[in-house]
This record gives structure tokens, C-alpha cells and sequence, in this order.
């Protein structure tokens, strides 16, 4: 059996998936039993092209975004500075 999985998916499946497992205050750290028990639930390869897809687009209109704010910041800041010189 071939096994085809997108990496973007499964870094956020894993990551869930981990998070529920973890034990400890401070120090944290996973059992061999409950890892060896991991049951992962994967959607079929053009399904998780679609769901990794969606995330990288995402994070690309939240980083055009944050750099239109950040410019709007600037210009903001200098509109203050020709207002009280």
C-alpha cells in the first residue's frame, strides 16, 4: 500500500493531533503508549491539497495585508510628523 500525503495537512493534522497528547505542567512530555496508539484519519490526497492550499493562500492575504497596515502606519506617522512641525 502507497501511502501519499501533503505536508502542509499533515503538519497541521500532527499538530493537533499532539497537542491533545501532552502531559505535564513545565515540562512537557508524550508516553511511548499514547503515541504508539495514534490513530491519524487522513482524507484522500486531493482533499488535502485543497485544505493545504486554502492555508497557504490565507497566509498569503494575511501577510499582504499586515505589510498594508504596516505601510498605513508609516504614512499615518509621517502625516503627524508634517502636522506638528
Amino acid at each position: 500500500m502507497i501511502l501519499i500525503l501533503h505536508i502542509p495537512y499533515l503538519m497541521v493534522l500532527l499538530e493537533k493531533k499532539l497537542n491533545e497528547l501532552f502531559r505535564g505542567g513545565t515540562q512537557i512530555y508524550v508516553n511511548y503508549p499514547a503515541v504508539s496508539n495514534l490513530k491519524l484519519e487522513l482524507p484522500k490526497i486531493e482533499e488535502q491539497q485543497k485544505i493545504g492550499s486554502f492555508f497557504k493562500q490565507l497566509d498569503n492575504t494575511i501577510t499582504l495585508h499586515q505589510r498594508k497596515l504596516d505601510l498605513l502606519k508609516e504614512q499615518k506617522k509621517g502625516f503627524l510628523q508634517k502636522m506638528f512641525v
